[in-house]
This record gives structure tokens, sequence and C-alpha cells, in this order.
């Protein structure tokens, strides 16, 4: 389908599962597609690199900003159909994931994927955003061997307890030098891409169910230690699809 508008009122962590199903769409059909993400998200940049999304567009949250999120994920929908019809668009589909099964999986079904070549999702960089993730680590722990931390999510049960990530890792990985999302840069001043570029730079990671989990594997970097507190059904709906290296625990 040519001009398609994808509404993905969901978290940056599902906008990586989403990268495959883009992909493969633009294989398949040759077309890019437009996107239209969540507002808060909107300095996170995280579609801006991706060379199969045309135009993004920014929407409001489903959970957060309506009296619950049934009728705000209806009131979505309505509102951006009517903005697709008005703008010629060819389509419009809203990826949902409310059965348990794999998200990535029913992102190629929404988009009407069949048969994929490659399921492995990506993260779109940039040679300034490498600069700035450079910058940050030296002036945090020069040119110490680190590991990459993150312990609060906006989700309790996902958030890992304060100060075990850094445990963890002394104990585990003989490091001594961290770097911490949201506690030794500030997160919200730095798009996405610059924080997936100083973990890629880390000599390991202990990370909760997140972003940050997801863009392990899609830069193909082993997960030392993630945690899914929410359970094993949620990761197994998330969980990637091409092998990779990775310890996931369930109960710390």
């Amino acid at each position: 389908m040519k001009n398609l508008l994808i509404l993905y009122p969901h978290g940056l962590g599902d906008c990586i599962l989403l990268t495959p199903a883009i992909r493969e769409f633009y294989k398949a059909t040759g077309h890019k597609v437009h996107i239209a993400t969540l507002q808060r998200f909107k300095s996170a940049k995280f579609f801006d690199n991706n060379p199969y999304v045309d135009k993004i567009f920014y929407t409001k949250d489903a959970w957060h900003d309506y009296d619950n999120s049934q009728i705000g994920f209806l009131e979505l929908y309505k509102e951006w159909k009517a903005f697709a019809q008005e703008n010629s668009f060819g389509g419009i589909v809203m990826p949902m994931h409310s059965h348990p099964v794999s998200k990535i999986e029913l992102n190629f079904n929404f988009l009407g994927v069949q048969n994929p070549e490659h399921y492995q999702t990506e993260v779109y960089t940039t040679q300034e955003d490498v600069d700035q993730a450079c910058a940050i680590i030296s002036s945090t722990v020069g040119d110490q061997p680190f590991g990459f931390i993150q312990t609060n999510t906006g989700v309790e049960q996902k958030d890992l307890p304060q100060g075990y990530g850094e445990q963890w890792l002394r104990d585990n990985r003989g490091l001594s030098a961290f770097i911490e999302v949201g506690k030794d840069f500030p997160a919200l001043e730095h798009n996405i891409n610059i924080q997936f570029e100083i973990m890629r730079k880390a000599s390991a990671v202990c990370l909760p169910d997140s972003v940050f989990y997801h863009a392990c594997h899609a830069i193909n970097k082993p997960v030392d230690l993630a945690y899914f507190g929410r359970g094993k059904g949620v990761y197994e709906r998330v969980k990637h699809i091409v092998a990779s290296e990775e310890k996931v625990v369930f109960e710390l």
C-alpha cells in the first residue's frame, strides 16, 4: 500500500519492535511509511533517522490523556482515521498488542507483511549522536571500562532496586565505573539515539524491561542481565525472534 499511515501510540521499546515490519514493508512494496508516535517522544527522535519512514507525526497518549485507555485508543483511531482521509493517505493501521503473542509478529500482520526475510530489530543513529555520546562518556568515566545501568523505568513493577545494577556489575563483571540513565546524565536532555550510543560503548549492561533491553538486541549487544519483573508472559511477548546472547531473570 502506498502512503500508509501507522498510528503507533505505544512505548519506545515497542517502537523498536516495529522496525522489522517497517523495513520488510518497504522491501515488499517499495514504499516508506508515515508514523504517528507519542507526543512525549518527540525529543527522543527515535524514528528521525529511519530510512523507511517518511513523515513523522505526534499523537496523544491513550493511557494518560483519557479517562481510560480503551476509550483513548478508540478516540485516537477515530481522530487519525479522519486525518488520514483528509490528507489523502492510502490507508491507516493501528497495531495493537492485546493478544498474548509476539509483538513483532503482530506488527508484521497489521502491516500485511507475509513471509518476511528478516526479523532483526534496528536503531538508526548518526555521527553526531556518536560524538555526543563519546563526550558524555569522557566527562563521566574518562577512558575506563564502564557498566551501563538503568534503574527507574516509570513503572514500579519494572524497576530495578536502587543500587542493584551497580552492585551486580561489580560482583559479576568486575567493573568499578558506571553510567546510569537519569543519574549520571539527564535522559530528557539527550535524544534516545545518543543514549543508545553510550550503551553501545559499555563493557556490560544491567537493565530492567525497557527500551534499552530492546536496543541491545537491535545493535547486537549482549544483555548481561535484564530483569522482567512483570513475569515470563510479558517477556514472551516482547522477546526478540533473532537469537542473541542474553541473561533474563524474573526474580531478583
